[in-house]
């Protein structure tokens, strides 16, 4: 397990890391105890400290949980799938038409929202609110990016949500 301390954040962000490239790291996050709340991946260069924490049973446990999250078609394609940076990792959740949520530079604050489109070096991406109704089409460049997280509980939740309203 390890523990990212990023620039202009407080916490630190929890979790194994399966995706270590010059422009972004990959991990499983855990934010508390023995959760696995989906994957987060961090702006690599906005990483100034990486704490390795050593507890031996935790590991095993946590390891073990690793290996089953990847049994998921989905989630096994991100970890196989060549992603090397933003550009690639849009390119994916764009294709894969999931949600996703941006952390940009204030730390309380979280964007959620589907790909448009990807480019160079930003996207296109329409926002949501909290009741899954469109508030916004935005442009953000790579650079801002703190953090990308896809196919966590809350993300996941909203997808379901969204599609049962677009059935009704």
């Amino acid at each position: 397990m390890e523990q990212y301390f990023l620039e202009n954040r407080k916490l630190g962000i929890n979790g194994i890391c399966f995706k270590d490239e010059k422009a972004l790291t990959g991990i499983i996050f855990n934010p508390v105890d023995y959760v696995i709340d989906g994957m987060k991946f961090i702006n690599s260069g906005k990483i100034k400290n990486v704490v390795v924490e050593t507890d031996e049973f935790k590991e095993k446990i946590m390891t073990k949980k690793f290996q089953k999250y990847f049994d998921d078609v989905n989630k096994k394609i991100l970890k196989t799938t060549e992603i090397q940076d933003f550009q690639s990792l849009f390119t994916l959740i764009n294709s894969m038409d999931i949600l996703c949520e941006l952390s940009l530079s204030q730390e309380d604050v979280v964007y959620v929202g589907k790909v448009i489109n990807v480019y160079d070096d930003s996207i296109d991406i329409d926002f949501f609110n909290t009741e899954c109704k469109l508030i916004d089409n935005a442009f953000v460049e790579f650079e801002d990016i703190t953090t990308v997280s896809i196919f966590s509980d809350y993300l996941d939740t909203l997808s379901e949500v969204m599609k049962d309203d677009a059935n009704k």
